[in-house]
This record gives C-alpha cells, structure tokens and sequence, in this order.
C-alpha cells in the first residue's frame, strides 16, 4: 500500500504564494505557457479549458475559462482519500489553512459546509481553500466568477430556486 500525499506546508505556501501574485493575460489559449511556468504538463487543451497534470495525476488542475477569458486557476494539492477516510482531507484542509493563514494573513472569508471554503480575496481575484470530502482543491479565481458561484449557490438554498 502506498502513502497517501499532500503538500506540505512549505509547498502549499509557495504555490498559493506564487498564485497569488501570478500576473498573466487571463487567456485560456496562454494556459499551457502558464503550466510550463509551474512545472504542469498540459493534458488537454481546449478553447475554453486546459486540463492538467500538477503531480497528483491526470486531471489534478485545470484552467477553466469562457469566451477564451481564463476564470479560474483549480490545483488539487492532495491525493483522493477513499470516502471511508474522510479524515485525511480535513486534517489536510487544516493543517493548509493554518499554513497558509501564517503565510497569506487571517481569510477574508470562512465558509463552512460540506464542502467548506477558505478565502483571501484579492482586488481581482480570491484564492480559495476548498475541502472537496475526496480531495482538497486551491484555486485561483476571479472576483466575477467567484460572485456568480456564490449567487448560483444562494439560488441552491431549499426554497430559493
């Protein structure tokens, strides 16, 4: 059997660091140089959506876009834990957070639930600490998109939609 991995706190810090200050065109077609630059291999490129492989396999990132505008910068910084051991992600999610709050400064925002989110809002774009139940994903994505999830999810809410 092999060892489940995960980030350390050393390299979610550089990566949500390097993300963070990642000045770029926000172009999806510019999406495998921005792969090349992190040590990504392109999987899939499309108009829209550029797969990747970010060393937790095929399809652990992925550059989501519409209209040929970038949206959103989505890294898996864990392995898939199988559901009997829901315990792996959150003592990851945790254990990221509290890096990543020593690196990057208190949240902007905290959001529990199922799937539970941490965020540093930027003037253009939020990274985003999210526990997936399976995994745990850290995105960067724009100011807009993020407003748009956020309103879809309202929308989800029992009676609302």
């Amino acid at each position: 059997m092999t060892e489940w991995r995960a980030l350390t706190d050393d390299e979610v810090t550089d990566l949500a660091t390097r993300l963070r200050s990642l000045e770029w065109s926000w172009q999806v077609a510019d999406g495998p140089g921005l792969a090349d630059g992190f040590g990504w291999r392109v999987v899939l490129s499309e108009p829209d959506w550029v797969m990747l492989d970010t060393g937790f396999g095929m399809g652990s990132g992925e550059i989501r876009g519409r209209d040929d505008k970038a949206v959103a910068i989505e890294v898996r910084v864990t392995e898939f834990a199988d559901d009997s051991d829901r315990a792996r992600t959150r003592d990851a999610f945790a254990a990221m957070t509290d890096a990543l709050t020593g690196a990057l400064g208190e949240p902007t925002a905290r959001i529990p639930g199922e799937f539970p989110q941490i965020r540093w809002a930027g003037t253009e774009s939020t990274l985003v600490l999210q526990d997936m139940a399976v995994s745990v994903l850290l995105t960067l994505v724009s100011n807009a998109e993020l407003a748009d999830d956020d309103h879809k999810a309202e929308l989800e809410e029992p009676g609302l939609l």
